[in-house]
């Protein structure tokens, strides 16, 4: 019996994605109590959003070790961006944006993303949590999220 898991293949970039615009994604996260953080200019006007099964197979390509956490350096922010920006860079999918909340260790940034079924997902990037790796609703393992980066 082998104890080690085998490292999938990376995923090719989604090409069946759908576009929701930015009025639309904060539409949805909005009706869930989750406002955008506040710019004077909003970004992107239109975000790529991809089916729970494709991010399912784009997720364990959006963990990181968690040794590159240095407090007040590298944080739960950077890792959030970073899996912001690589999966749009690696995956074509724009639509995983920082978001940031409260969970059990206090306020924290992770990423979050809808679905197109409309569904939010939140994500633990960082390798040093137990379910790091998999997309979870808000509310499960005590991640709230109050505003997201769109």
């Amino acid at each position: 019996m082998c104890l080690f898991k085998k490292t999938p293949a990376e995923p090719s970039p989604i090409t069946d994605y759908l576009w929701a615009s930015r009025e639309e994604f904060i539409k949805i996260c909005q009706a869930q109590g989750i406002e955008p953080i506040s710019l004077d200019t909003p970004l992107d006007s239109w975000l790529s959003i991809a089916t729970k099964t494709q991010l399912d197979t784009i997720a364990p390509f959006l963990v990181y070790p968690a040794d590159l956490y240095i407090d007040q350096i590298v944080d739960c922010e950077d890792y959030a961006l970073k899996a912001q920006t690589d999966a749009s860079f690696k995956f074509h999918i724009s639509g995983v944006r920082m978001a940031l909340g409260n969970m059990p260790l206090g306020y924290h940034g992770f990423p979050l993303t809808i679905d197109k079924d409309k569904n939010i997902w939140l994500f633990e990037p960082n390798s040093g949590f137990e379910y790091a790796g998999v997309w979870f609703k808000a509310g499960e393992n005590g991640y709230l999220p109050k505003k997201v980066f769109v």
